[in-house]
């Protein structure tokens, strides 16, 4: 056991430092004691200068040297040679009183506890060298020097003095040298008990943290095997609803196929007013029914996570545009201007999913102009961010004139089976799955989809999706076409600030000069004062003076400055009203048929329609264009009907097969260009049927498969059974003659 109170278990310099504060506090008492007992002494001789000033002397030397070198032992050997000094004090004040020698050797008692025998030495040096001084000027007779009170002082007697004070500092030295390898002795093997001692602990908590180790990894099975049964019950609860969505579509898609199908055969017979009315109703309906199927298909696929984007090349402009052409017609009905305008800084040819961004814009353009009754649905692109590694992101703006969101309704839009309100459900349709799919596709595209909206004033919806610039290398030939015509002056005219604005940056982009004004009493007024005016772009609709009466005052004074007229689709003009202009472009135009007909009229070419795409409203000669063999393979004999009708409808005389062994034993019997082959038959379904086809035929027929499944990944099973192409129930007549000229059949 420590005697001084000093834990050995300690660290050797924790231990070395609680020593010194220890010993350092006891010296204090003993210095103050000394201090005290010169004072005390001072009274018997009246020797009170040497009391205050060798003892403050001392004092003021120990302390101030402890207090300047805190971190250095210098102090300590400076206490030794006080000690010593004290010592000399005392023995001069009591007249050489042999007893206070004995100071010395309590200095050196003292000293011992610092457990350093090399302060020793500094009193000892003292003392010999106070002894010989004193004790040779004492025997020299000089007066008032007090060292002893022996009358002769030799050098026998000085030098037994010296040995013995040497004796007793040598064994105060071994006593401090003993006491410090104790301690660090003991110090040390203290540390290798308290290490077993740990190490038994560390070896009791290894083995209660086995225990309970074993007892949580028990308990995580047991969770495991719950968790494991938890998800086979939810994997077969959702494969369970992934076979009743695909039974349910497939099983309304197939008489859906045979009603819209029959629908557009019976439209294109001479039907009454009153009929026609009734088949558009049929048709409408129709439509919609598979719109909501679609919507939740899309939900389900979305919720489930099995929807998988693609990333591909593509035309974003083409996209814009083919997606506002699917609208140009309602937005003609309603009397509202569709118009987009994509930033200069945004690339021609993105990466990403076409088919979903085109999904996003279909149902935010659909909603924009259902609730748009005037005014204007705008669609714009920026870049709003472009990071080092090529990423960027796009910002897709769908702005609206609209009826407006109240604020406190925005947040219920993007919840499914939710509407802002319930007489908008009853007004205008809808299930209320659009937009919440668009905020998943949206999500799923890396991106964030925010409205801002006013009532009575109109919406915006700005998504944005995260992309890089496509690597295909795009032609755009455009720039280099209107390079011919730089400086041109062009006079655009319309009264929609939107479509004005989007033309005038268009045409400086071709480093053409436009002229642009909102009325036709301006755009006289300029021609006026503008002889060089070089075309004149107008709208129709217009207040006041519409496109036809400014064309026709233009006509009365200038016969040969080229007009183009900017129409909606539906309006017609008497013959003398086409005459006026050198060409007419249908609402919403693409970029590349505007430049077409810029460049015609300053080339002075009459074009007074737009080359559309051949489209066979009722392709009676379709077929001679395209001369094929075809076999229709489909068990339901709606369907079966429907799609042979519409074949016959193009100049097609198609065979038949109930079931695939029917299928694969014709394809045998006759050489056909194409099948049209369902995939859920009986007997053998449309993948068996393909492959061994594939496997049988020399000459090889191109597939195409009709399925009412869209829920699985339908489409590469076709593919990877052989198949060529796909085509989702239900069947329309511009998809399969588009197909029909995908694959080239001359």
């Amino acid at each position: 056991m420590d005697p001084y109170g000093i834990l050995p278990n300690l660290p050797v310099t924790d231990y070395q430092l609680r020593v010194k504060e220890r010993s350092d506090s006891i010296i204090n008492y003993i210095l103050t004691g000394y201090f005290l007992l010169g004072l005390v002494f001072a009274s018997l001789y009246e020797t009170w200068l040497i009391a205050l000033g060798i003892g403050s002397i001392s004092l003021l030397a120990y302390y101030s040297v402890k207090w300047a070198l805190p971190q250095s032992d210098l102090y300590q050997y400076v206490l030794s040679t006080v000690l010593g000094l004290f010592m000399a004090q005392f023995i001069y004040q009591m007249h050489g009183l042999f007893e206070m020698h004995f100071f010395a050797f309590i200095g050196s008692a003292v000293l011992i506890t610092y457990q350093k025998w090399k302060l020793q030495i500094p009193m000892m040096l003292f003392v010999l060298v106070h002894h010989a001084v004193f004790g040779y000027l004492q025997n020299a007779g000089l007066e008032e020097i007090y060292f002893t009170k022996l009358d002769y002082f030799d050098m026998l007697t000085f030098t037994i003095h010296i040995l013995l004070a040497a004796a007793i500092f040598c064994v105060c030295g071994l006593w401090s040298y003993r006491f410090e390898k104790y301690y660090e002795l003991q110090i040390n093997q203290n540390r290798v008990m308290a290490e077993l001692q740990q190490e038994a602990q560390l070896s009791t908590e290894r083995k209660n943290s086995e225990q309970i180790q074993r007892k949580i990894n028990e308990e995580l099975r047991m969770s495991n095997a719950q968790l494991e049964a938890a998800r086979q019950q939810a994997d077969q609860a959702n494969l369970a609803k992934s076979t009743f969505l695909a039974t349910m579509s497939h099983e309304i898609r197939t008489p859906m196929n045979g009603v819209i199908g029959m629908t557009t055969l019976l439209q294109q017979t001479a039907l009454t007013e009153e009929q026609h009315e009734f088949t558009e109703t049929i048709a409408i309906c129709g439509e919609t029914l598979i719109g909501v199927i679609n919507n939740v298909l899309d939900f389900s696929k979305i919720e489930s996570g099995h929807l998988e984007l693609e990333q591909v090349d593509f035309n974003l402009r083409q996209s814009i545009e083919d997606v506002l052409d699917m609208f140009g017609g309602k937005a003609a009905l309603i009397g509202i201007d569709l118009v987009y305008q994509i930033d200069e800084s945004v690339p021609v040819q993105i990466v990403h999913d076409d088919f979903r961004l085109r999904q996003i814009l279909i149902n935010l353009v659909g909603n924009a102009i259902k609730f748009t009754q005037h005014g204007e649905v705008c669609v714009s692109v920026h870049v709003e961010n472009k990071a080092f590694d090529q990423e960027l992101q796009l910002r897709f703006d769908v702005r609206d004139t609209g009826i407006g969101i109240p604020r406190d309704k925005v947040d219920r839009l993007f919840k499914a089976f939710s509407q802002v309100d319930s007489s908008t459900t009853r007004k205008y349709g809808g299930s209320g799955l659009g937009l919440a799919i668009v905020k998943k596709l949206v999500n799923l595209m890396g991106g964030q989809i925010r409205v801002s909206s006013e009532p009575l004033k109109g919406s915006t919806f700005s998504f944005t999706i995260k992309t890089h610039r496509g690597t295909d290398q795009i032609k755009e030939r455009i720039n280099y076409e209107m390079a011919e015509y730089k400086g041109k002056k062009i006079l655009v005219v319309d009264d929609n600030a939107t479509n004005l604005s989007i033309l005038k940056h268009q045409l400086e982009n071709w480093q053409l000069r436009p002229l642009i004004t909102t009325s036709g009493k301006e755009a006289l007024k300029i021609l006026e004062e503008n002889q060089d005016v070089d075309l004149v772009i107008t709208d129709m609709q217009m207040p006041v003076m519409d496109g036809v009466m400014l064309g026709t005052k233009i006509r009365h004074y200038d016969q040969h400055t080229p007009l183009i007229l900017l129409s909606s689709v539906g309006e017609e003009l008497e013959t003398y009203q086409k005459q006026l202009f050198t060409s007419i472009l249908t609402k919403p135009f693409r970029q590349r048929i505007l430049s077409r007909h810029i460049i015609n009229a300053l080339q002075g070419k009459i074009k007074t329609n737009i080359e559309p795409e051949h489209f066979y409203k009722n392709p009676v000669d379709f077929s001679l264009h395209h001369p094929i063999e075809i076999l229709v393979v489909d068990d339901n004999m709606v369907n079966q009907h429907m799609v042979v009708r519409l074949l016959q409808k193009m100049g097609y005389k198609p065979d038949v097969s109930n079931n695939g062994q029917q299928a694969v034993k014709a394809a045998n019997l006759k050489t056909y260009d194409l099948i049209l082959m369902d995939i859920q038959m009986p007997v053998m379904d449309g993948l068996e049927a393909t492959r061994l086809i594939r496997k049988m035929l020399e000459r090889q027929p191109t597939i195409i498969a009709l399925t009412a499944n869209t829920l699985e990944d339908i489409e590469q099973q076709c593919l990877d059974a052989g198949m060529n192409d796909y085509m989702g129930k239900p069947i329309r007549l511009d998809e399969l003659t588009s197909k029909i000229k995908k694959w080239n059949f001359v």
